[in-house]
């Protein structure tokens, strides 16, 4: 015959079970992921920026996949909502793609810098600079293609590292990049000492973190944080 204690010690043993069980799966099963859009060859910037947003929202109880688009193409995957935002982006994206929300925090500054087969290049005029020379940069890179709008000089290149490959042959004389991201493809396709990074920078511009208006109130916990540490 089974005894009332024994029945009590099952029925203990039983809830810890299912407690011990379900209360992971409960929990992940309630922790919400987030897809961010990024693009272009991924530089150290980018990286440290990425690794910061994640550790970030962990506070806040969500996970970060990243996901490596083309530039424009983004963009439109960020502002329909099938992705959830960008990375990182020039302010005021919000104009030309409404359902996006700005975090008005920098995450970080980038050096948008010319590459150059001659040293001798002038670019102390900044953007007007490249009025006067035939450059190429990767499609989707809104602080270029806006600032440079109405130039006859410019050419969006998808393959950044095939622009690079133009400029070695002499196809156009100017290459616009983040300044990071630029050293890292001279290295990794082993053009140093032939191709140079023009002094000083086109310009130096703070960069934002943006969001899907479907998660506002994410936003804002997330600005608020951002603000305690900057």
């Amino acid at each position: 015959m089974i005894s009332g204690k024994t029945i009590v010690i099952w029925l203990y043993a039983f809830g810890m079970f299912c407690l011990g069980v379900t209360a992971p799966v409960t929990a992940k099963a309630q922790q919400k992921s987030l897809r961010i859009a990024t693009f272009g060859q991924g530089g150290p910037m980018e990286k440290a920026a990425a690794a910061y947003l994640t550790e970030q929202y962990k506070k806040l109880g969500v996970q970060l996949e990243f996901v490596n688009l083309p530039g424009n193409r983004a963009l439109q995957e960020s502002n329909n909502g099938r992705l959830d935002g960008e990375l990182m982006r020039k302010a005021g994206l919000s104009v030309e793609y409404p359902n996006l929300l700005q975090i008005l925090v920098p995450l970080a500054t980038t050096n948008t810098v010319a590459f150059a087969l001659s040293k001798s290049i002038d670019v102390d005029k900044g953007w007007d600079s490249l009025r006067e020379h035939s450059f190429s940069y990767e499609t989707g890179t809104k602080l270029i293609e806006q600032n440079t709008q109405g130039f006859s000089t410019g050419h969006a290149e998808q393959n950044i590292k095939a622009a690079f490959r133009q400029m070695l042959n002499k196809r156009v004389e100017l290459i616009v990049i983040d300044e990071q991201a630029g050293l890292q493809l001279v290295k990794e396709m082993g053009l140093e000492g032939t191709v140079h990074m023009l002094t000083p920078a086109i310009s130096t511009t703070p960069l934002y973190h943006y969001l899907h208006k479907k998660h506002a109130a994410l936003a804002n916990k997330l600005e608020i944080m951002l603000r305690k540490n900057h």
